[in-house]
């Protein structure tokens, strides 16, 4: 089986998928018979790109590397303008790949590029956690209309499965509650906070490392961990929340000695996200707890994450993820593909 691909979005995580695919390209055909022709890639600076015979990767990113323009890669009378709606539609891929940047208050410009592509009959895998937190059901309405995959598994912890382990590991049972430190540059603000740095030292440290930006207010006021239990809630849950339903606070003016002095007695602060059911409801919440030295999630440091699912058969189940990348991002996306190719779309509920 062959797909063709479009990249919507070249930054760190696209970069690292189109690494990927060509680390794994043999490995994808020997072991999964899937074979792919990259034959469209959008930035939103560096350019656009369509090639229907396909797009040399290793040239893409060489140029993406450089700051050079993808323009030189494509090939056609004219060049497709490039927001990502044209981009769709100009671009003749089986499967879009939606890497863009989210607006955590309204969840666009991905939600329209995903139901752009649904609509057009194409398969979608995301990284984007706006399409999940603000469409889910009305996109996966669209993905079984017309028969076609929308996967998502990167959005919430990166590569790890997250939504699989809910969604494919536990026929049957149903999950009551989620409990997870979900946002890495909170946490890792908070753990050097307790080995003696400032806000301002931890926050900068994150921004020159390329992991939060240069407006923090995203991560720091909870807005992303707010997202994160969104699309969880509504995906493992049967909720249909939006990321403004959730009580949430943030870590900003957090008291740095206070979160200094209740390290030292063995107790952590960290920003924890929480989805339960009351009734016939889904209630959300971020914020600030301190936890006891014998919860997982105290001992969860750095850029690392963890959710806890509690269901009627299971207790208790933690999957916690260590001090994620680009990659992990990029292979969470690698592995929706798979998926896609081996038809998982047409086995389960979307």
């Amino acid at each position: 089986m062959e797909l063709k691909l479009a990249l919507l979005g070249f930054g760190n995580v696209g970069r690292a998928l189109a690494g990927l695919l060509l680390e794994r390209k043999d490995l994808l055909r020997h072991g999964f018979g899937l074979s792919y022709r990259v034959v469209g890639i959008a930035t939103r600076s560096h350019g656009v790109a369509v090639n229907p015979d396909g797009i040399d990767l290793e040239m893409a990113l060489d140029l993406a590397r450089r700051g050079d323009s993808l323009d030189r890669l494509h090939v056609g009378e004219s060049l497709p303008p490039g927001d990502g709606v044209t981009f769709i539609r100009a671009c003749p891929a089986d499967l879009v790949f939606e890497a863009t940047w989210l607006d955590p208050k309204a969840g666009q410009p991905a939600t329209d590029h995903v139901r752009t592509a649904l609509e057009m009959g194409r398969h979608v895998v995301t990284a984007n956690k706006g399409p999940v937190a603000f469409a889910y059901r009305e996109l996966s309405a669209l993905a079984r209309e017309h028969g076609v995959g929308f996967f998502f598994e990167s959005t919430v912890l990166d590569g790890a499965p997250a939504l699989g382990l809910g969604r494919e590991a536990l026929p049957g049972a149903e999950i009551e509650s989620i409990r997870g430190v979900l946002n890495s540059t909170t946490n890792y603000i908070l753990s050097r906070i307790e080995e003696g740095a400032s806000f301002e030292q931890a926050l900068s440290e994150m921004q020159a490392a390329g992991l939060a930006e240069a407006d923090p207010s995203f991560d720091v006021d909870g807005w992303d961990s707010a997202v994160k239990i969104t699309v969880l809630a509504n995906v493992l849950m049967g909720a249909d929340l939006r990321p403004q339903d959730v009580d949430r606070a943030g870590i900003r003016g957090l008291p740095e000695r206070e979160i200094r002095e209740t390290a030292r007695s063995g107790r952590h602060y960290r920003l924890v996200c929480r989805a339960w059911c009351e009734g016939a409801s889904v209630v959300t919440k971020v914020a600030p707890e301190v936890l006891p030295p014998h919860d997982p999630m105290a001992q969860v440091r750095g850029t690392s994450s963890v959710v806890a699912y509690r269901t009627d058969v299971l207790p208790e189940l933690i999957l916690i993820e260590r001090d994620p990348s680009p990659v992990t991002t990029a292979f969470g996306m690698l592995a929706d593909m798979v998926n896609v190719a081996r038809g998982r779309y047409r086995t389960r509920a979307i």
